[in-house]
């Protein structure tokens, strides 16, 4: 009964976040069957092969690993649907083509499997035994494996050996792709391989995003508005530091999500007082999270007014005005 509530609640935590409802032209799942699953999940290789660290875990082995950046390159992405931080991106060759959604609140990737097997995906496992998906973020009841995908590209900028965890299932990648149906997205790129560049920058006022592999930022004095600093959230995707009605707490920086605030400590319309790094926000419109051991997550509602630069191995983000247009 316990594990049969944590999924209902964890179902529920996703629909709360997209603040999206379903209908009918919301993409449908095809399950693969226990023989087409037994096919795939036959041909796993180890994840030393492409530079994974292993380690054991209590139901047996996990890995740890980033893509691959070229260094020294950068270039900028339109976002596909208005402020919805979704990208068009493509692979080794010019057919295979799909739309990515930028959650960096995710702490993992994710891949549908058609799309994984035109991108030429290969599952990772040890002795024949492939690496399943141990996380807490609901797969709509879909069994996920790791897997890694060679290349990936954002214009000329090269992302190699990019490791995706892939649903067993067609056609959707059900509640992690967070409710959004325009545009369909086909693959999710998380924290685990965004943190690998040395800056992100959403502009979602504008509907771009920018990416270094290795050139640092440099921020503009004239418009910066605040430095947060990034901090440890384990189990989940980017945090910063931040306070909720005086009281220090991570938050989650949640771009994907079409709401202000988030939160499952306390079920309240609006809070009070919200600290984003120093930044005071006041009344925020809020979201009940029923996972009440889940930080707060602050979504692209309040995130749109800022130009954002996420510096990871710096571990700060910077939030700067719109430039005067």
């Amino acid at each position: 009964m316990t594990l049969l509530r944590n999924s209902i609640l964890l179902m529920f935590a996703s629909f709360v976040l997209t603040g999206c409802l379903s209908n009918s032209t919301e993409p449908k799942d095809e399950p693969l069957s226990e023989v087409q699953q037994e096919m795939v999940l036959s041909r796993a290789r180890p994840p030393q092969q492409f530079g994974f660290k292993i380690f054991r875990i209590k139901d047996g082995i996990g890995f740890k690993g980033q893509g691959r950046l070229h260094p020294n390159h950068s270039t900028s992405a339109n976002m596909i649907e208005g402020s919805i931080p979704a990208i068009k991106m493509r692979g080794r060759s010019q057919r295979n083509r799909m739309v990515a959604l930028l959650d960096i609140s995710s702490p993992v990737s994710w891949m549908e499997f058609s799309t994984s097997q035109d991108f030429g995906a290969i599952l990772l496992g040890i002795n024949d035994m492939v690496l399943p998906y141990r996380g807490t973020y609901n797969t709509g009841g879909m069994n996920a494996y790791a897997a890694v995908v060679t290349q990936l590209r954002i214009d000329q900028l090269f992302f190699e050996n990019v490791p995706f965890y892939i649903r067993m299932s067609k056609g959707s990648l059900g509640p992690l792709a967070r409710g959004i149906r325009k545009p369909k997205i086909d693959a999710i790129l998380g924290y685990d391989n965004l943190r690998n560049f040395e800056y992100i920058q959403f502009d979602l006022q504008n509907g771009t995003i920018t990416f270094s592999t290795s050139q640092p930022y440099s921020e503009n004095i004239d418009r910066l508005i605040d430095i947060a600093h990034i901090i440890e959230a384990p189990g989940h995707g980017l945090a910063i530091e931040g306070e909720i009605d005086g009281k220090s707490t991570p938050l989650i920086l949640d771009f994907a999500g079409d709401f202000s605030l988030a939160r499952g400590d306390i079920k309240v319309a609006s809070t009070r007082l919200l600290r984003l790094g120093h930044i005071s926000l006041h009344d925020v419109p809020t979201l009940i999270l029923p996972v009440h051991s889940a930080p707060p997550r602050i979504g692209r509602k309040l995130l749109s007014p800022y130009l954002i630069t996420i510096c990871n191995n710096e571990g700060v983000v910077y939030f700067e005005s719109q430039p005067e247009k």
